[in-house]
């Protein structure tokens, strides 16, 4: 067993102090609710993008395709919505597109989507940030500038319950076994960890976990994601706004994921 002395590891989010109490209701109050038709939405733009990048919809010929379903199914998607995917994935062309918004209180935002009309998607964002004040679109490369690009595996705890201290110690074992750089709870789902490394490494530590700890997690999502460098607290008032905007951008056709730095 490799011992946590021979290689640094940070663990952060549930597992680490410092987070303001607006931080540690996240999960409860933005996504819980939401979390499932956003994997769902996140789902879909992936088998968009495999049927067009790898061309077709064959999984036996497309790989990227095959783990996109394997996803689905863990994700307990309906065949319907798979198949509807399928076939608009077929009959159209997608671009992918990242938005960036700077909102109240240094609030950002980066909207990552994949859509067939970038005009007509802007002005849909456009229409909810409206609703609010203190939101805007931000200059090319301003909020994407504060995040940084992480290889990150999603895991479900296999027993579906609430990660406990005994969790926390083996997530760290398994982090450094798998080569990952941290390991930290999700912020919307308390039997959710990720694990997290360099942009090209999901696919290592992905393949690690299915090999070595089938018994304790389900792998659920995996590939490149956008984190902070720093965190940014925000008020009570201000994170209840940014909430409810980030619920309703999250509903969006083609929205993958909302990347936030609070």
């Amino acid at each position: 067993m490799i011992t946590s002395q021979t290689r640094p590891l940070h663990l952060s989010a549930a597992f680490s102090a410092g987070h303001s109490k607006w931080q540690n209701i996240k999960h409860t109050k933005m996504a819980k609710d939401q979390a499932k038709s956003q994997l769902y939405n996140r789902l879909i733009s992936r088998i968009k993008s495999a049927v067009n990048k790898q061309g077709g919809s064959d999984p036996h010929l497309n790989k990227d395709f095959a783990d996109v379903l394997d996803m689905c199914r863990k994700a307990n998607m309906p065949n319907t919505t798979i198949d509807k995917a399928v076939k608009r994935a077929v009959e159209k062309r997608y671009v992918e597109v990242k938005l960036e918004i700077i909102g109240p209180e240094n609030s950002l935002l980066v909207i990552d989507a994949e859509v067939d009309n970038r005009n007509y998607f802007k002005n849909e964002v456009r229409k909810v940030l409206k609703k609010y004040v203190g939101f805007g679109f931000a200059n090319e490369g301003r909020a994407l500038s504060q995040f940084s690009e992480k290889g990150v595996v999603r895991v479900r705890n296999a027993a579906g319950t609430p990660l406990t201290e005994a969790d926390q110690e083996a997530a760290e074992e398994v982090a450094i076994e798998a080569d990952a750089e941290e390991v930290r709870q999700a912020d919307d789902d308390e039997t959710v960890l990720l694990f997290i490394g360099e942009p090209t490494s999901y696919t290592k530590v992905k393949a690690f976990i299915e090999a070595n700890c089938a018994d304790r997690y389900v792998v659920v999502e995996n590939g490149v994601e956008l984190l902070p460098y720093v965190r940014t607290e925000l008020s009570e008032e201000t994170f209840n706004t940014v909430a409810e905007a980030l619920g309703q951008i999250g509903e969006l056709e083609g929205v993958n994921r909302v990347y936030t730095n609070f």
